[in-house]
This record gives C-alpha cells, sequence and structure tokens, in this order.
C-alpha cells in the first residue's frame, strides 16, 4: 500500500484526500493496473486526468477513453516485472 500511496502523492503529484476514488484504488495492483496505466497517461503528456477514470474500466474502455492502443498498455505492464504485492494493515490519517 506504500508504493500506492507515495507513488500517487510524488509521481502524479496528487493529494490523496481530494481523489474520489481514494481509498478504493489501494484494492487495485500497483504493478497490473495503477503504474501501466498512469504511466501511459504521462507519456501521452496528460498530466491533469481524472484518476477515477484513469483506473476504472476494462483495458480496452481505458484505450478507448484516453485514446491509447490496448499493445501500448500490454507492452508497458511487461515492462516492469510483477512482484507479490504484500499490503501491511494500516489505519488512514488524513493529511499523510
Amino acid at each position: 500500500m506504500e508504493a500506492k500511496i507515495n507513488y500517487v502523492k510524488r509521481n502524479l503529484n496528487r493529494q490523496l484526500h481530494k481523489e474520489r476514488c481514494f481509498p478504493l484504488m489501494l484494492h487495485l495492483s500497483y504493478t497490473e493496473h495503477i503504474w501501466p496505466r498512469c504511466e501511459l497517461l504521462l507519456q501521452s503528456g496528460n498530466k491533469h486526468f481524472d484518476l477515477e477514470a484513469a483506473l476504472t474500466g476494462s483495458d480496452k474502455e481505458f484505450c478507448a477513453r484516453f485514446g491509447l492502443d490496448v499493445e501500448q498498455l500490454e507492452q508497458k505492464r511487461a515492462s516492469r516485472k510483477q512482484i507479490e504485492e504484500k499490503d501491511k494493515l494500516w489505519v488512514y490519517v488524513p493529511g499523510i
């Protein structure tokens, strides 16, 4: 979970308490879902995308919504090795 939170805060420069999809987004896989989608959008120059729109829906819906190719998403996903995610139990504290 820490990797997900740090990625959104540091790499995407977002405030978690303002995101509609937080904390439900923490249930998604970082290396299979969150990272590849957000990195593709950043590479395409779309820095101010709606995080909820980017993380919801199937791969085809995501690519159609943002004008990307499904093969690009699969290549991005393959470029990062899948690791086992071990989430720690934690309590959400506003202002982290």
